[in-house]
């Protein structure tokens, strides 16, 4: 199985997420490669030849963006090129911001038989009570993009994982880029079309299911997820470890019981730490496969 991540840019913190990201999967003896498409590619030199680059730059990714200029389809080529690299081979996509705990043979079973996964189920356009999702709906129900008709049973999926067979990924990916190239020529509100448009493809031609069991993904808490990480790498860096003893010290670090959402409530003033200490924040939530 190929880890694919995708980064670039200034900030520190997307590099550093992705290298955490990287040893949690390299765990697993499942993961044969590891490919980053990055325009930083000096910042993984840390895993050797464990890690394959990808490097691209700003002409690329601008060309990538495609005729909409839609910032997210860079995400979509992204994904496209790392499976044209590793033609044939099954493709475990993950952002930066996601941890491997187990259960990865649970997916490799999967996509032996024909199934695909995406983070999590986030719910149906039709009927939602989300804003953007209703947006969305009124944009393009009961329309046909690149052979798909949107109808209420259209749902959406939490794009922060993709997993998909080797025997078809080249053609799924290519068939996400053209549903959400033609959604981009609507009046379709964009934040979500990449995330929507690989939803839509995956379900059309397999069986589409959840990897939030084996793989978490702090979107929610990225502050305090990010002071953990600083804090292992910067144990590396003083004392002077490398790859693999890093990979040893990773089995040490809890990765269970760090919030992956964490919303306070948005009190503001002077109290608003006080209250917080007091009260339970608004929303907490952990890794889904979190032993009780």
């Amino acid at each position: 199985m190929i880890l694919t991540l995708l980064t670039f840019g200034d900030r520190l913190e997307n590099h550093y997420q992705a290298s955490f990201a990287i040893l949690t999967f390299l765990k697993s003896d499942l993961i044969s490669r590891v490919c980053v498409v990055t325009d930083r590619p000096q910042y993984y030199a840390y895993f050797d030849e464990r890690v394959d680059i990808i490097e691209i730059n700003d002409d690329i990714m601008n060309d990538w963006r495609g005729e909409h200029d839609f910032f997210w389809r860079i995400k979509m080529k992204a994904i496209e090129a790392a499976a044209k690299k590793n033609s044939g081979k099954d493709l475990l996509y993950v952002d930066s911001d996601t941890f491997y705990v187990k259960g990865l043979d649970v997916i490799k079973q999967g996509l032996d038989d024909n199934l695909s996964f995406m983070h999590e189920k986030e719910g149906k356009l039709a009927g939602s009570t989300s804003n953007t999702f209703n947006k969305m709906w009124r944009s393009i129900a009961g329309r046909t993009f690149a052979g798909v008709k949107i109808d209420e049973s259209s749902e959406m999926w939490n794009a922060g994982v993709i997993a998909l067979s080797g025997n078809h990924a080249q053609d799924i990916i290519e068939h996400a880029i053209s549903i959400c190239d033609e959604i981009c020529q609507t009046d379709c509100t964009r934040r979500l079309v990449e995330q929507f448009a690989f939803s839509v493809a995956l379900a059309h031609s397999t069986k589409l299911t959840a990897a939030e069991m084996q793989i978490g993904h702090y979107w929610g808490n990225k502050e305090a997820w990010n002071a953990k990480i600083i804090e292992f790498f910067m144990y590396s860096k003083l004392s002077n470890s490398g790859m693999t003893e890093d990979l040893l010290r990773l089995q040490e670090v809890d990765l269970e019981n760090l919030p992956t959402v964490y919303k306070e409530k948005s009190i503001k003033g002077k109290v608003n730490r006080l209250l917080n200490k007091l009260f339970p924040p608004k929303e907490v939530q952990y890794f889904k496969g979190k032993a009780i």
